[in-house]
């Protein structure tokens, strides 16, 4: 189809992206309307002037390499909004993009030849992307904050370490690799002995102190791979993954022991206090996890009755 060029100019000139067009010596030839709107210069004002020279904050060295490109090799080329904002430093002046500075735009540029004089000539096509770009930004600023929140639903706000809900996820998770694995590991149960006393005696920020620095003084003697958890009020729950019965109690034992010694300050004063743990160990004969939480319990309470500050093995 052979199209009359006043036509070709007229598609140009009011098509809804920036055309600009540029000769060997990067002279400005076309300037469209969306150009004028954009740039606050009429085309009788620009063409015939060099583009580096009329807009000295374009980086010469970047985009002398795309237009070569265009010039030498006739390639296409394009550059999106993701990789160079924007080519021209448009101001975003439309209230419902308010929050950009400037227009976000992507970028074709296209090699064309006069066929009357055979004369090289690089088109460069601008679309406005800044309800796209802006779009995307507000969505993973929403990922980020789902993220966030979703890793704080995880913590206990008053100890900073994990809560029932983490927990009782670890747990379900670390037994079913068990059950299908063989993989040994023990889950211990820690209560803060005679801790109404504490709250009786130092009010609840001081019970709260003790619930914090408790949980400090466990955390010490626990590696990476293992989970501690508030588990609610006083009592604390520990997945010690990947270990048997023999290590878990050495582990405890220095738990207790580590709290046993340790003194508490708390608005000028001393406190001292002691734990009790159960412990028990995964069995392939068990149902669930709740039947090895349950077991812990069991070993606690039995520590709470014989005397406080020791540690049963279910």
């Amino acid at each position: 189809m052979n199209m009359d060029g006043n036509v070709l100019q007229i598609i140009v000139q009011d098509i809804s992206v920036g055309v600009v067009v540029l000769d060997q010596a990067y002279t400005i030839v076309i300037w469209n309307k969306f150009m004028e709107k954009y740039s606050g210069l009429k085309s009788d004002e620009i063409i015939g002037k060099n583009i580096f020279k009329e807009f000295p904050y374009l980086s010469e060295e970047w985009l002398d390499f795309k237009l070569k490109s265009v010039f030498l090799l006739k390639n296409f080329s394009f550059t999106s909004w993701k990789q160079r904002p924007y080519l021209f430093k448009f101001i975003n002046s439309r209230p419902i993009t308010g929050s950009a500075d400037f227009m976000y735009q992507d970028c074709v540029f296209l090699p064309v030849v006069d066929s009357v004089s055979a004369k090289n000539y690089a088109t460069i096509v601008i679309q406005d992307m800044t309800n796209v770009a802006l779009y995307e930004k507000q969505l993973e600023e929403l990922k980020e904050i789902n993220s966030t929140l979703e890793q704080l639903s995880q913590y206990d706000t008053l100890t900073s370490t994990f809560n029932r809900r983490y927990m009782e996820k670890q747990l379900e998770q670390e037994f079913n690799k068990s059950k299908r694995y063989g993989n040994e590991f023990t889950v211990a149960m820690l209560d803060i002995d005679f801790f109404k006393k504490v709250n009786d005696t130092y009010g609840h920020p001081g019970g709260d102190e003790v619930l914090r620095q408790v949980t400090k003084l466990v955390a010490m003697e626990l590696r990476l791979s293992d989970v501690l958890a508030r588990y609610g009020g006083e009592e604390f729950l520990i997945i010690l993954t990947e270990t048997g019965l023999s290590d878990a109690q050495g582990v405890c034992e220095r738990i207790r022991k580590r709290v046993e010694t340790s003194v508490i300050g708390f608005d000028g004063k001393e406190i001292h206090v002691t734990i009790s743990l159960g412990l028990s160990a995964y069995k392939s004969t068990l149902d669930d996890y709740l039947q090895l939480v349950n077991a812990a319990d069991i070993a606690l309470y039995r520590s709470k009755k014989e005397g406080r500050n020791r540690l049963t093995i279910y």
